[in-house]
């Protein structure tokens, strides 16, 4: 443990990274999956009142600002009333391969199923199927996770573009006229990275494709795939002629 985490554990105690929270967690008897990474923990409410009570999978990305629920304090309002005392459970089940954007909730007695996305700021509020995207308060699925795929692949090449303009407006180096540095595409290196010696040409590229312990599968996707551009510098020509 380096200096700087003992630092920081000793100020946030549990939720001073990921893994530490976990761990507290588990030992609280939440069960949490492989690979799963709670973001800025400090900022997430993941109620500890019945922890076993809160099943996570594998590979669940759970962001900044979330909170989930197993209880409600809403019946006070009737012991405030009336002096009647209600219970409050629900079980909080997340399957495998679930992206939860920031500051969503996910309240009491919702199950979530494996493969989804849930956008920033949303409501959970009853169960999520497999394979889908799901937005909004309260939530609504917008799309099956196919064709979710099928819209971000779309947007590769633009949205490339607009991270190649911002740094070439607003960087020291882009004002400057230098050839961006590959890895600042380390999410957009399928576009025009080489399939034909197998090696990947930057180590963002591989620190990338081993994200969430799933190596294998994306180089084998990824040597199944044709690159949109013949070479880096046919796709910086490409980007510089979008943008003029």
């Amino acid at each position: 443990m380096g200096l700087k985490h003992m630092l920081k554990k000793s100020i946030l105690g549990p939720k001073a990274s990921s893994s530490d929270y976990v761990a507290y967690l588990r030992s609280l008897g939440m069960t949490i999956g492989d690979n799963t990474v709670i973001y800025s923990p400090n900022y997430c409410v993941i109620d500890q009142t019945r922890p076993w009570m809160i099943e996570i999978g594998n590979n669940v990305s759970i962001t900044t600002g979330v909170t989930i629920l197993t209880h409600g304090y809403d019946w006070s309002v009737f012991k405030g009333m009336y002096g009647d005392v209600l219970g409050s459970a629900g079980r909080v089940k997340i399957g495998d391969n679930v992206f939860i954007g920031m500051h969503s909730t996910i309240l009491k007695g919702v199950t979530i199923g494996d493969n989804v996305v849930i956008g920033a700021n949303s409501l959970i509020n009853k169960d999520v199927p497999d394979n889908c995207v799901v937005v909004g308060n309260p939530q609504r699925v917008v799309c099956d996770i196919d064709s979710y795929l099928e819209k971000r692949r779309a947007a590769q090449v633009s949205e490339a573009a607009d991270l190649y303009d911002c740094w070439r407006r607003n960087s020291l180096e882009g004002k400057r006229g230098v050839v961006p540095p590959k890895c600042i595409f380390s999410e957009f290196f399928w576009l025009f990275e080489s399939r034909d010696t197998g090696v990947l040409s930057d180590p963002s590229f591989e620190a990338t494709m081993a994200l969430r312990g799933t190596r294998g599968m994306s180089y084998e996707r990824f040597m199944q795939h044709k690159p949109e551009f013949e070479s880096y510098e046919d796709f910086i020509e490409h980007l510089e002629g979008m943008l003029r």
